[in-house]
């Protein structure tokens, strides 16, 4: 199960954690209107090559 919430969204952020969800930043993405951030149920660890990376 995935959730794509807007950092700015509190209560949506809290529905996600209520139902068990824990945040992947790994998994943060760019959405339609700006960054979402992405909660998992279950243990999701990066791939390397895979995914966004962070520049330093």
């Amino acid at each position: 199960m995935v959730a794509r919430v807007r950092p700015d969204n509190v209560a949506s952020r809290r529905v996600a954690e209520r139902a068990g969800l824990r945040r992947a930043v790994h998994l943060d993405t760019p959405g339609e209107d700006g960054l979402d951030w992405i909660f998992t149920i279950g243990d999701l660890h990066p791939v390397p090559g895979y995914g966004p990376t962070v520049e330093a």
